[in-house]
């Protein structure tokens, strides 16, 4: 695992743990019990909130987490129109906002990652590539 993808699950760790206690879910009832832990989350999260969502899960034990992964948009716009959530982790503030401002949050939002672009060029740069403008040029 990256290390960046470990510093996601362990933030992101925070924010689902700061949800709330585990038995106090909106989420729905489980068999035998338990409580489900809705959360839609960006498609870019797909691979550190799966494991944060095994680590979870073991923490708390009757607890299930249950994923939908998506374009942050199309979540927002779930949510917007009903779609019960107890975490929404967006890939942009804008994206957020539109749940904020539906009024289908509670709290307020916390930015628990960012991200940067990376280029990745052959050994030796054979195209000169030193900033994002460069990718267009012909080479």
């Amino acid at each position: 695992m990256f290390k960046r993808t470990a510093a996601v699950a362990a933030l992101s760790l925070a924010v689902l743990a700061g949800c709330g206690d585990a038995g106090d879910s909106s989420g729905s009832g489980e068999p035998g019990g338990g409580k489900t832990l809705t959360v839609f989350a960006a498609a870019s999260l797909t691979e550190a909130f799966t494991e944060l969502g095994r680590t979870f899960e073991g923490a708390h034990p009757g607890v299930k987490v249950r994923f939908q992964f998506g374009g942050s948009s199309t979540l927002a716009q779930q949510i917007t129109q009903g779609a019960p959530a107890d975490v929404f982790a967006a890939a942009s503030p804008a994206t957020m906002k539109t749940v904020t401002d539906a009024g289908d949050a509670s709290g307020r939002p916390q930015t628990f990652t960012r991200n940067r672009l990376v280029i990745a060029v052959p050994k030796g740069d054979p195209g000169k590539v030193a900033k994002v403008g460069d990718l267009g040029r012909g080479v």
